[in-house]
């Protein structure tokens, strides 16, 4: 008899153990779409249909749902797509990301992409010229010449400019004038040849500082011959940014959106012609993000620091 219940009580736990995964699976696939809506930025790109489609192939494997392709002209179309509800995921730059969120504050960033092994992240930075080994301070150059970029460049006015506003330094009352420059090494080289006291440029801050580190305007400066490289100085940088932002709508199941973040966090490794269809310009990897990673770009467009972009 005691038998005769031992076995019935194994069966019912391996009934159990049976159904459990199921029910698991049931849950997670409640409110799953038919399928996923995958928008694609092509410019004038012709064959870039049959470029991305290693990646729209292994996204279908990861998410486990049919993968339709929307090919978008623009940035601007993508970010009216995703805003909209058009399409469920697109890569944007990071500044799109925050153009869409101003929008709807209805999409969420997944993971974003770098260009080597160091953290997938880059900075708007201040930069001066060392004299006689003094360290330069951003108070020290109050009254100076600062040169920058176009009112429509990220690292050279959008993000120092109302970023510095958010650490309390109104740029147009801080310097004496800001001088327009198209090219950020020429920005640079007027730094060096005290035609301004400071420059807004863009780096990695990743590696050797000797070389100007891995990527940005200092490294272009050093990779030039720029003279007297030694004597340039970081003064401020914005917090870090990412290097992209490849974005879902809000409105997907948590369920797919953690499904699809850990199969994004393994294609360099498990597809590589995958995710260079979809980054072949950011051969790091992916790495995992939130909505605050973006925040320097995201105060380019809040109403706070609008009047100091005008």
């Amino acid at each position: 008899m005691a038998g005769g219940q031992a076995c019935v009580r194994r069966l019912l736990f391996l009934l159990l153990v049976a159904i459990l995964p199921q029910g698991v699976n049931a849950q997670d696939d409640a409110g799953m779409p038919d399928r996923l809506r995958l928008g694609i930025v092509v410019a004038a790109e012709e064959d870039a249909r049959q470029r991305v489609e290693p990646f729209r192939f292994a996204l279908e494997e990861i998410a486990d749902l049919p993968v339709d392709l929307f090919l978008l002209d623009t940035l601007g179309d993508a970010v009216e797509a995703i805003s909209s509800g058009r399409v469920d995921y697109v890569r944007l730059s990071p500044s799109a990301y925050a153009a869409s969120y101003r929008l709807c504050a209805c999409v969420e960033p997944l993971v974003t992409a770098g260009p080597d092994d160091f953290p997938a992240r880059f900075y708007a930075i201040l930069v001066g010229k060392r004299k006689e080994g003094d360290k330069i301070t951003l108070d020290g150059l109050k009254g100076g010449r600062l040169a920058i970029g176009g009112k429509q460049t990220v690292t050279g006015y959008r993000v120092p400019l109302a970023n510095l506003a958010a650490d309390g330094v109104d740029v147009r009352k801080h310097f004496g004038a800001l001088v327009e420059m198209q090219d950020p090494v020429e920005a640079v080289r007027a730094v060096m040849d005290d035609r301004v006291q400071a420059a807004f440029a863009w780096s990695s801050l990743a590696g050797e500082a000797k070389n100007g580190y891995t990527a940005g305007t200092l490294n272009d400066y050093y990779i030039s011959g720029g003279r007297d490289f030694e004597d340039l100085e970081i003064v401020w940088r914005s917090p870090p940014i990412p290097y992209s932002a490849h974005t879902l709508h809000k409105d997907l199941p948590d369920a797919l959106k953690r499904r699809l973040r850990a199969g994004l966090m393994d294609l360099r490794r498990e597809a590589p012609d995958a995710y260079l269809a979809i980054e072949p310009d950011l051969l790091g990897g992916f790495e995992p993000v939130t909505h605050g990673d973006y925040r320097p770009v995201l105060r380019t467009y809040e109403d706070e620091f609008a009047a100091v972009l005008d």
